[in-house]
């Protein structure tokens, strides 16, 4: 009787984490092409193509051949002469400019899995998806470590299930892979801390990777160094891997950062918002609780923000728990911090970048479940228990229910992201060989180029008239404009404007301007953040 009680308690533990994880894939797999790609998704794929290519072009000039590329392309943000270099010089000199775009590793996996499955929306996005459902089980596997299994529970489900989790598991981006090796990195800091002498190795293999993969991944080596100070009389008699493990992780990058830090603290326009550390944690509770759209606000917000507090108090109040506590409380607050404090000189905030830190907030939250099942009593004494437990879960439940349920059909069923995969079949349908395509501004035809049928056709680029004087006077005159532009057109007789954020770099719209004078508008068509004109002579 007793194993057999044993034998069912442990299928129920095993069961209940599968769930979520199948959960997890229905939610993002389901619509994972609900949104046409954006831009940076189209650069992923490109680099994914480029920097491998590039590399072996380092190794052996000349050798690589061909650059071949499913789509146009932007020039690669990265050095491509080698003219004169030694071995040693291109691959320094490129390994550095890879790093200064995010890592070089995401793009160079991304590169074999487009090898193995294509390069459909469906199978590039797939890639991203495999990391965000892998974060589930290792949230699932550190919040155990952390604070026992139904509030770890609680927070694996909300990793599975949180609109933002969900956003970033569908996009060709490195946004999955960079909390998965987080979580990984700091499940064997636990590990070891409790004894594991072999999951040192953890850490380092992990937080490596993350280095390659995310620029701001850095921040996670001085957060683990902080997190071992705060977590002493757990791993003091295991002292020697601790110091170990954290050597490996912090020496070989020493000289980088020491190299790097002044120009942190340089003033610059940086092109990204100025924000106050308030609104910099405000956008980061928002997006967290509701997602990249923040319906619900500022409900989800209080919902979430609100467990997350109470799970904070309870963790801090308790001396078993309270090391945890001030873990979570680094892991949220230390990353944030240096940003900030980065971004007084040169703003580089933007929420993406610390998708890494969400998993503490769930954490947290779930801490927070544990109060509100937690039995009430009166002031007499007597146990209000199961109503007040079941009342309080309830309300809470269907309140995170709706914000997440609201948010993620939104996601689904909207296009939010600028829909050039519409734009681009709309011309396709109307298209006749000799018609001239413009496109303002001149970066989104990477995208459309991904979408649109015809390998070969007549393109160009809309005019950049943004440019002005140190007194504000623009450089480019009207009539200017208009002769570049009966340059560029010459004697077509169709021509085509692809529309998209005209303002950075057309703010006088003179581009448009010019075609509606001089020839008739005959169709137009707007989609979500781009717009698509035809026009006749």
């Amino acid at each position: 009787m007793l194993q057999r009680h044993l034998s069912v308690v442990s299928m129920g533990r095993l069961w209940i984490p599968v769930v979520l994880t199948l959960l997890a894939f229905g939610v993002r797999a389901g619509s994972l092409t609900a949104q046409s790609f954006w831009r940076d998704e189209v650069d992923a794929l490109c680099y994914a193509h480029e920097f491998p290519y590039l590399l072996i072009e380092a190794l052996a000039p000349g050798r690589a051949g061909a650059l071949p590329t499913p789509c146009a392309c932007p020039p690669p943000p990265l050095p491509t002469d080698w003219a004169g270099g030694t071995l040693q010089e291109r691959i320094v000199g490129l390994l550095g400019a890879m790093i200064r775009q995010n890592g070089p590793l995401y793009y160079f996996l991304l590169r074999g899995w487009i090898v193995l499955v294509g390069y459909s929306e469906y199978a590039l996005r797939y890639f991203s998806l495999l990391f965000g459902v892998l974060c589930v089980p290792l949230t699932l596997a550190l919040g155990t470590r952390l604070m026992g299994r139904t509030a770890a529970l609680v927070a694996a489900a909300l990793t599975a299930l949180a609109p933002y989790m969900v956003w970033y598991g569908q996009e060709v981006k490195m946004y999955t892979l960079v909390p998965a090796l987080v979580l990984l990195a700091l499940y064997g800091l636990r590990r070891g801390m409790d004894g594991g002498k072999i999951w040192w190795v953890v850490p380092v293999l992990a937080t490596t990777l993350l280095l390659y993969t995310h620029i701001w991944g850095a921040l996670l080596i001085p957060f683990q160094i902080l997190g071992l100070l705060v977590e002493w009389p757990r791993w003091r008699r295991h002292w020697r891997g601790a110091l170990i493990s954290m050597a490996l992780i912090t020496l070989p990058y020493l000289p980088l950062a020491l190299w790097q830090a002044p120009a942190a603290l340089v003033r610059r326009e940086t092109g990204f918002p100025h924000y106050s550390l308030g609104e910099m944690a405000l956008i980061l509770l928002n997006g967290w609780s509701t997602g990249i759209l923040g319906q619900g606000w500022p409900w989800g917000a209080l919902v979430c923000g609100g467990a997350a507090a109470l799970g904070w108090v309870r963790l801090l109040s308790r001396s078993a728990t309270r090391q945890t506590a001030l873990f979570l409380s680094l892991w949220l607050g230390f990353p944030l911090l240096v940003i900030w404090f980065i971004s007084l000189r040169q703003p580089l905030f933007t929420d993406r970048y610390l998708i890494w830190c969400a998993p503490a907030f769930y954490l947290l939250i779930g801490a927070g479940w544990m109060v509100l099942t937690s039995k009430t009593r009166g002031h007499e004494g007597k146990s209000f228990g199961n109503v007040a437990s079941l009342g309080l879960r309830g309300m809470w439940l269907l309140a995170l229910l709706a914000v997440f349920t609201w948010n993620l059909h939104t996601q689904a069923t909207v296009p939010i992201k600028s829909d050039v995969r519409a734009a681009a079949a709309y011309v396709e349908a109307r298209y006749r060989p000799g018609d001239l395509l413009i496109f303002q501004i001149p970066h989104i035809r990477y995208t459309f180029d991904y979408y649109f049928g015809p390998t070969e056709y007549l393109w160009a680029d809309g005019l950049y008239t943004n440019h002005r004087t140190e007194n504000g006077v623009y450089r480019l005159s009207e009539d200017a404009a208009g002769r570049w532009m009966a340059l560029i057109v010459g004697d077509r007789r169709r021509v085509w404007l692809v529309a998209s954020e005209v303002e950075m770099w057309d703010e006088r719209n003179l581009v448009q301007g010019w075609l509606e004078t001089v020839f008739r508008r005959t169709d137009e068509a707007h989609f979500v953040r781009i717009d698509v004109y035809e026009y006749q002579r």
